[in-house]
């Protein structure tokens, strides 16, 4: 039997922990929170029991990396995470219920989705495919929009792990793109956060900007002050939202380009909390972005609920 790592262990805490904080200090959001925190603990047990990569080694090129080649785009298939269908029936049988509950309004839903993996009817390379957007096959009693979201919840925690081993070809190499490193895909949340380093400057400016990835949570370094989207650096484009009583959140937009993205300033905060219970407490600041005419760099799975 396949026991937890203590890095898993210790992940599934931090979101324990960090949604029983959020419930507390924000009661307003606990429908939010009571409906994706399960989600986010069972996503991280199926993390920690996924496979990883175990194709062939990907040869990265240093050269054609810094210059904006992310590792998925070296492999000979054309760059892609590896095919997971094998394992998505056993983690809708371990997804769906948990979704089925926090969602009771789409439970029928997911319930019929559940009966038709099981049958055969969706076959697990379909499911895989429509969690990446890649197809929208029909299932009875299911929408194309619940299909969608269900597929891409199921996919994420092999994306996830699979990524983790793929950082590690290129963890000592540089990367100053605004794509993730690992996948390409585009940040929907950053953080500052202070490191272990001799920069001065660095260390009295609140630390390093970390973005993290929307497809597979991969985080690398970007400059503090500049826009993910258009690269803007001018003081006077760029804006940052807050609420003043909770100072570590924020939200980071740019006037030129009309995008932002979430940010956690965790210099000032005894515990990091769990990125992606953070990003469910920023909601407010979201809406705000939003209704001040700026957009996302990309979505969390809850934005379009």
């Amino acid at each position: 039997m396949q026991t937890a790592t203590p890095e898993a262990t210790s992940a599934l805490r931090g979101i324990e922990t960090a949604l029983a904080r959020a419930l507390t200090e924000l009661p307003a959001l606990s429908p939010l929170l009571e409906a994706f925190g399960p989600l986010l603990a069972e996503q991280a047990r199926l993390r920690q029991a996924a496979p990883g990569w175990t194709g062939p080694a990907i040869a990265v090129d240093p050269d054609r990396f810094t210059q904006g080649a992310f590792v998925l785009a070296h492999t000979q298939v054309g760059g892609g995470f590896e095919d997971m269908s094998a394992q998505l029936p056993a983690a809708a049988r371990a997804l769906l219920p948990v979704m089925a509950k926090s969602f009771p309004a789409l439970a029928k839903e997911f319930s019929a989705l559940g009966k038709a993996i099981k049958s055969g009817a969706l076959s697990p390379q379909d499911l895989a495919a429509t969690g990446f957007g890649e197809m929208r096959p029909v299932v009875p009693g299911v929408s194309a929009e619940t299909l969608a979201f269900a597929a891409a919840e199921l996919v994420r925690p092999f994306v996830e792990r699979q990524a983790q081993d793929l950082l590690a070809l290129v963890r000592e190499l540089p990367w100053r793109q605004t794509c993730c490193p690992v996948c390409g895909g585009a940040p929907n949340m950053s953080a500052l956060r202070r490191v272990n380093e001799d920069d001065a400057f660095i260390q009295a400016h609140g630390g390093r900007r970390f973005l993290r990835c929307s497809c597979c949570a991969t985080e690398w370094t970007h400059k503090r002050v500049s826009c993910p989207g258009c690269g803007c650096e001018e003081p006077d484009e760029l804006v940052v939202l807050r609420d003043p009583a909770r100072q570590h959140e924020r939200a980071d937009a740019c006037k030129r380009c009309k995008s932002f993205i979430l940010c956690l300033d965790t210099g000032e905060l005894a515990d990091t909390p769990d990125p992606d219970i953070a990003a469910l407490t920023m909601l407010p600041l979201a809406i705000q972005a939003k209704e001040q005419g700026f957009t996302p760099l990309a979505e969390h799975p809850w934005s379009n609920l």
